[in-house]
């Protein structure tokens, strides 16, 4: 294994004359097997090296647990840094961290996490959860953020020694005096919120005392605080024109633009997508809303549908997989949501506006603002962009006050 990774005969010998090398041929060879690049498999190789030498310190039937990998890697890395071979431990301590989590369960030497004991209001909370998405909450990212969110104020009361049925409003209060040191009021008033739909649910079921919900008070939030941010429809070309490469990732890329940017979609929406979804005899897509759950059937643009197709014959991995977009380094799995938007935040120019909104949402905006700049009106956008209320398009309408005229012009039918 090692001949096929190596030139060199001294980086041989050392890989050949190390530690454990038997146990690292055979977790090299299985990642191989899997398809996983040469060049990946090549960092790993280093990375497992070290591993190997670190295991010396201890028994050979030692079984380690996160925690005790989690130190290994940070003594590691600082080591790395001390003798001048890394700038930051950062890095090195990640990637050793993982390899190591990795190598060790190859070896059974990985003792399983611990499952974490249940809460003391799971199943009341689990019964909210499941209320709340039958009537209001359909998308599955809202009742995460939901239990998220009541998870943590819940928290926050057993660490203060009280119970749900004593708890008052002076500590909801301190608690959010507690969070505004970290969050925006944007993020403090979605939590109140949940919250308050969490305890209009225990009024109904007699856990705390009437009124209480009502009681939790919203931070204010400022005009055009809240405003959508996305970059201009000029940068969303200089985007396109960029990745229109001929590269595997290149190819990749682009269609993963084209989808957000002409159809507005949410990130979802786009990694969920499917080779079913898509219909070339009669040039439709398929489109399921992350938040209705709805399915539309949507024309497919040509230009999205000529890049899709060039993926799908030039850049997309080899795979069973049905999904459409896929990571390209092996194993080849489904975008998560963190890895599309790293796709998509590392085309945008450092010097560019805005600051914020640079992932797959910021695409979105910038979909719907020039939509909205073009004079379409509000139930065009909004059928566009898979909107269930208008008053959620007429939000974005304020980010160009000359467009909003127009189309309110039109809307009255010329009377004004």
């Amino acid at each position: 294994m090692f001949e096929k990774l190596f030139t060199y005969r001294g980086t041989i010998r050392r890989h050949r004359n190390g530690p454990l090398a038997a146990d690292r041929i055979a977790y090299l060879s299985r990642l191989a097997t899997e398809g996983m690049a040469r060049g990946t498999i090549l960092i790993r190789s280093s990375y497992c090296l070290c591993v190997a030498v670190e295991l010396l310190r201890w028994p050979s039937d030692k079984c380690f647990d996160e925690s005790e990998v989690e130190d290994l890697a940070s003594a590691w890395a600082e080591r790395r840094v001390g003798c001048g071979r890394a700038s930051s431990p950062f890095w090195p301590k990640e990637n050793f961290k993982f390899v190591a989590t990795d190598f060790l369960r190859s070896l059974g030497r990985l003792r399983p996490a611990q499952m974490a004991e249940p809460h003391r209001y799971d199943g009341e909370l689990a019964e909210f959860i499941a209320a709340q998405r039958e009537s209001r909450w359909l998308s599955d990212a809202t009742c995460r953020s939901a239990r998220w969110q009541i998870m943590r104020f819940l928290g926050y009361l057993e660490q203060r020694g009280l119970a749900l049925e004593d708890v008052a409003l002076t500590d909801v209060d301190a608690f959010y005096e507690l969070m505004a040191q970290r969050w925006s009021r944007i993020s403090l008033r979605a939590s109140a919120k949940m919250l308050r739909a969490w305890f209009g649910y225990c009024e109904r079921r007699g856990w705390v005392r009437s009124g209480f919900a009502a009681g939790i008070l919203l931070p204010r939030i400022y005009r055009h605080e809240g405003l959508p941010l996305g970059p201009t429809w000029d940068a969303v070309g200089r985007m396109l024109a960029e990745t229109n490469g001929e590269d595997s990732e290149s190819i990749r890329d682009h269609a993963i633009l084209l989808l957000l940017s002409v159809y507005g979609l949410r990130s979802g929406e786009v990694r969920r997508l499917r080779l079913d979804d898509i219909d070339w005899v009669h040039d439709r897509i398929r489109l399921v809303r992350s938040k209705s759950r709805r399915a539309d059937t949507v024309p497919l643009e040509p230009t999205v549908g000529n890049a899709i197709a060039r993926y799908l014959r030039e850049g997309r991995p080899k795979t069973d997989s049905r999904v459409v977009f896929l990571t390209l380094p092996a194993p080849h799995r489904p975008l998560s949501a963190g890895g599309l938007y790293h796709i998509v935040a590392r085309h945008f120019s450092n010097s560019e506006e805005p600051k914020k909104g640079r992932g797959p949402h910021g695409l979105r905006h910038a979909c719907a603002r020039h939509l909205v700049e073009a004079g379409r009106n509000f139930k065009e956008v909004g059928d566009h962009l898979g909107h269930r209320s208008p008053d959620a398009t007429r939000f974005y309408a304020k980010v160009d006050l000359a467009s909003l005229r127009r189309v309110a012009f039109d809307d009255l039918g010329g009377l004004a």
